[in-house]
């Protein structure tokens, strides 16, 4: 996949051809200023590489910062949260399972044809839905504000 995907703020790029390879799924990923992604959790280990800036990330019940060189593994089933509370975008390498690289497609819009501010409610429908799908637990606005993420 050689275009950024909008996955509800982030935008990933898989760099594993999902079609030839189902060992796991590396991923190029741009977190914009601003961005949160709220405290989820499922089954598929993530390991995330900064490149470049430095990122907020909720994981083991507190925050951490996250700065360019350094590495966040998440085994599956823990809950994790990201936030981007400066003013640049954030690069890094994500390594997961080719089942998340799928999820990023499936959820995924081009990066070019989404508006600027926040998800439809048609986007947000359909992301729910396919992560229900896949098996996937998303906080409800009660977790969210008990690490200080209030949606909204």
């Amino acid at each position: 996949m050689s275009t950024f995907l909008d996955v509800m703020g982030p935008r990933i790029k898989l760099l594993t051809d999902l079609a030839k390879n189902r060992e796991y799924s590396l991923m190029e990923a741009e977190v914009p200023p601003g961005v949160v992604v709220p405290v989820h959790s499922h089954v598929d280990r993530e390991t995330f590489v900064v490149l470049s800036g430095e990122l907020e990330a909720f994981t083991d019940d507190s925050w951490q910062t996250v700065r360019a060189g350094q590495t966040v593994d998440i085994p599956g089933d823990v809950k994790h949260a990201w936030r981007n509370a400066t003013n640049e975008t954030v690069k890094l390498v994500i390594a997961s399972t080719a089942n998340m690289g799928d999820f990023f497609v499936e959820i995924g819009r081009p990066s070019d044809s989404v508006p600027p501010g926040p998800p439809s409610l048609e986007a947000l429908n359909h992301f729910v839905q396919v992560a229900i799908a896949y098996g996937y637990w998303l906080g409800s606005p009660d977790d969210n504000a008990s690490i200080g993420i209030h949606l909204g």
